[in-house]
């Protein structure tokens, strides 16, 4: 049997779940889809910017190498680089039928072919479960990777767009004061007020996942089809989406293969999203045009049954993030090595203050805090966040929050080493342009090894 990929992204949605333990929000749908897959803990976006996240999954590379440093819409202008190839696209040249239905952002069209792109309202539940069920049907026997994105829980001006609501949303409402404020947040009514409203229509993208879910059980198809359930990056709040932290990296990700025999199950594997593309094609029994060697990533499929503390006999411990642009004016590139315990983090551009995207500063969150002079962001303070070391090491176990540099610690030395020459090694071996900026700062030496 021919296998086909449903892949469903959000827009901004952190770890906010029933699965991913919230006693608050309601995702009845997803939380029921979980049951039947694999719920990962440790998922990270490779970048945490719209356009670049969606290229790093269909490319497999990571935002250094793809070319699409940033948004590829208005005056923003990124494009990929014309010489890559996508998912979408290498599937298509062998014969599988490919949609995208709801937002795609990204370009040039000719890297990312989709055969279809209908015009549906990407809020509506109803809206793209018809155009899903259209292509489906339309695409007869041929096996398929359908990309359904929509824009939930995306900001949409001040709010989130829940003034309106779209065929298929049953609103739900939620009251600030029953909201959970992450620790890099401060409490106070205006962000509860925002978070409440964010609450909302990640709900509502619930119930989106929901109708797209049963479109797929209508068609007869669902005994063939791997689906995966995550976003773009996580929540559009200041600490999180476009920054190194792990409150924008670490996301929600729900797989779940019609050929697993263990269900309800979690993964521990680090993993980040170049890992969608080797496992599409694994899974779909087709080869990347340029080799097995052509992508950074790795297919998940080995060890999706995994549930053991270190999956894949340890082989899973380790993980990359690359961050160049969000918006054109949004420019702090970083790379990051995250590990099970430790994260290492290289601000490229750290003589800079740290850069918010347009709809967080403008959001009623960042709004109170400059209105008010709030200095403390949750556990983190304001100054920390505007203004970021050249280099950072965090022990995630002990400090979660990322408040406390280990960089120039007593008795970190030896991690700090180990970690920021992976970093180095990493970049050489997927071909940062940035190294020549890190070349001229005296970082490492001609053969790539750390001068200290």
């Amino acid at each position: 049997m021919a296998k086909s990929v449903l892949f469903i992204i959000a827009d901004d949605w952190s770890r906010l779940a029933g699965c991913y333990g919230s006693p608050v929000i309601q995702t009845s749908h997803i939380d029921a889809l979980a049951k039947r897959g694999v719920v990962f803990d440790y998922g990270f976006c490779t970048s945490p910017s719209c356009a670049v996240s969606r290229a790093c999954i269909l490319t497999g590379q990571h935002s250094h190498t793809h070319g699409q440093y940033g948004h590829c819409h208005g005056i923003h202008g990124f494009r990929t680089h014309e010489h890559m190839t996508s998912i979408p696209k290498i599937l298509r040249e062998n014969g599988f039928a490919t949609a995208c239905i709801g937002k795609k952002h990204v370009l040039p069209e000719r890297v990312y072919p989709f055969e279809v792109e209908p015009r549906v309202n990407p809020r509506s539940p109803k809206d793209m479960a018809d155009k899903v069920t259209e292509f489906l049907a339309a695409s007869g026997d041929k096996p398929f990777y359908c990309h359904v994105g929509s824009t939930h829980p995306h900001r949409a001006g001040r709010g989130f767009g829940n003034d309106s609501t779209p065929p298929g949303i049953t609103p739900i409402g939620y009251d600030p004061k029953d909201v959970i404020v992450p620790g890099f947040l401060p409490d106070v009514p205006e962000v509860r007020e925002d978070l409440a409203d964010y609450y909302e229509t990640v709900s509502r993208w619930d119930q989106v996942v929901g109708a797209v879910a049963e479109a797929l059980e209508a068609s007869g198809r669902a005994d063939e089809t791997l689906i995966v359930i995550t976003t773009d990056h996580a929540m559009p709040f200041p600490g999180a989406k476009a920054s190194s932290f792990d409150s924008g990296h670490h996301c929600p990700l729900i797989v779940i293969s019609p050929d697993q025999k263990k269900r309800g199950i979690r993964s521990q594997a680090l993993m980040n999203w170049v890992d969608f593309a080797p496992t599409f094609l694994d899974w779909v029994g087709v080869d990347h045009p340029n080799g097995a060697d052509a992508l950074p990533g790795r297919s998940l499929l080995p060890i999706l049954e995994d549930d053991s503390a270190n999956p894949g006999d340890g082989a899973w411990e380790e993980t990359y993030f690359s961050h160049c642009f969000h918006e054109v004016t949004n420019y702090y590139p970083y790379r990051v090595l995250r590990g099970r315990t430790h994260k290492y983090v290289r601000n490229l551009a750290y003589q800079l203050d740290t850069p918010l995207p347009s709809d967080l500063f403008r959001s009623i969150t960042w709004t109170a805090v400059r209105d008010q002079g709030i200095d403390r962001l949750g556990d983190r303070p304001r100054e920390n966040f505007v203004h970021q070391d050249r280099e950072a090491l965090f022990d995630m176990e002990a400090d979660p929050m990322e408040t406390t540099n280990l960089i120039d610690e007593s008795g970190y030395e030896e991690i700090a080493a180990e970690m920021r020459q992976k970093v180095i090694d990493f970049r050489h071996a997927t071909k940062d342009p940035w190294l020549e900026q890190s070349f001229q700062e005296g970082e490492f030496d001609a053969d790539g090894n750390h001068p200290l």
